[in-house]
């Protein structure tokens, strides 16, 4: 099969977020290295750190591209304890 035309698959993604922590307020230009995944959850949920105060911010699924999470999700652990 050939590609005539990738569309957007491949297109750099980004968002901006607001920190959520009263204290810091950051606003965050986050792109698709600092999104990581939310061990442990199913359904699946995503956060970013934030890079001034360190808060941990969640990201909506539906805001990230089908792609990203993807690749996100391979980097996913799963606890193996018998709790």
């Amino acid at each position: 099969m050939k590609v005539l035309e990738e569309g957007k698959w491949k297109m750099p993604w980004s968002m901006e977020m607001v920190c959520a922590e009263k204290e810091c307020g950051a606003k965050l230009l986050i792109e698709e290295g600092d999104v990581l995944p939310t061990y442990n959850s199913s359904p699946a949920r995503y956060e970013v750190v934030c890079a001034v105060c360190g808060s941990k911010l969640f990201v909506p699924p539906a805001l990230i591209p089908l792609r990203v999470k993807t690749a996100v999700d391979k980097k996913k652990k799963w606890s193996t304890s018998d709790w």
